[in-house]
């Protein structure tokens, strides 16, 4: 099927209104939003046909080009209209640039994390073990989340790994050096042999990770989620909601995905994950 008429109009009038340069590309099966020359959004439906290869294959041929390319899911777009607009500002150079050097470094608690993430974060809240954030004048600007260290036996009797889950920064604005002001007071804090962390390939080519030392370590698997179309809320099949997780395994006639599909759940995707270390010669 193809692209939702009232998302494609209801995106492209949200953008036009904010940019000089906004444009339809047509590149059948995908439809295509350039923004002022910097950034391509290829809007994806919930009722799209399309395999990850394809856009994963999309992706390569723009990034060849020097383009950048963004997959927007409609459920995206209709849950997180100010973040991802926040996100096209930055790579358009649009945000509000603030210096992580102007900034306080503060430990904060779960709530405190978990209110920022649902707010600035495209992926929302995950629980891990260290929350700090970026203060300017008494008010959070930025938060990064990491788990707890782990002992990586393949890598030798006492090498320790730790991962970088979450980063984010108040919608509508750049904190530069922010991120590395974050990672460098956790590895003072916590001593590893390596951070890891993922750039979401969806959003991001991971050039900033490059840029502060880390090392791509590879590309995941696609992942999939099942979107409940009544609240455009994202799920893993082992996250199911309560409800519905009892409901199908109390039937023994449907597979999941018809279940799911017959109870208002659409199967969507992303294209996989960039992989990095950063490596701290401990």
């Amino acid at each position: 099927m193809g692209l939702n008429p009232l998302f494609q109009e209801d995106f492209f009038l949200t953008i036009q209104d904010r940019y000089r340069v906004v444009e339809n590309i047509q590149a059948h099966p995908f439809n295509i939003v350039a923004v002022e020359n910097s950034v391509y959004i290829n809007l994806v439906s919930l009722n799209a046909t399309i395999l990850p290869q394809q856009l994963q294959s999309l992706q390569v041929a723009c990034q060849q080009q020097g383009v950048l390319l963004v997959h927007l899911w409609e459920d995206v777009w209709l849950n997180k209209r100010g973040q991802v607009l926040s996100r096209i500002h930055s790579f358009c150079g649009k945000n509000i640039s603030l210096h992580g050097r102007k900034t306080k470094v503060i430990t904060i608690d779960t709530a405190t994390a978990k209110a920022f993430l649902q707010a600035h974060h495209l992926q929302g809240y995950i629980k891990t073990k260290f929350n700090y954030g970026l203060s300017l004048n008494n008010e959070l600007v930025a938060v990064a989340c990491f788990a707890a260290a782990r002992p990586m036996k393949s890598k030798g009797d006492d090498y320790r790994s730790a991962e970088l889950v979450r980063f984010a920064t108040k919608t509508g604005y750049t904190i530069t050096g922010g991120l590395g002001k974050l990672v460098k007071h956790f590895l003072k804090q916590v001593s590893v042999n390596d951070l890891m962390t993922y750039a979401d390939r969806d959003w991001s080519l991971g050039k900033g990770y490059d840029k502060l030392g880390f090392h791509f370590s590879g590309n995941t698997d696609p992942v999939t989620f099942y979107v409940d179309t009544n609240s455009m809320e994202r799920y893993y099949a082992h996250r199911l909601p309560k409800k519905i997780a009892l409901a199908f395994d109390e039937q023994k006639v449907l597979n999941l995905d018809d279940f799911l599909s017959q109870n208002g759940f659409s199967k969507v995707f992303n294209t996989g994950n960039l992989k990095y270390h950063l490596y701290t010669n401990v």
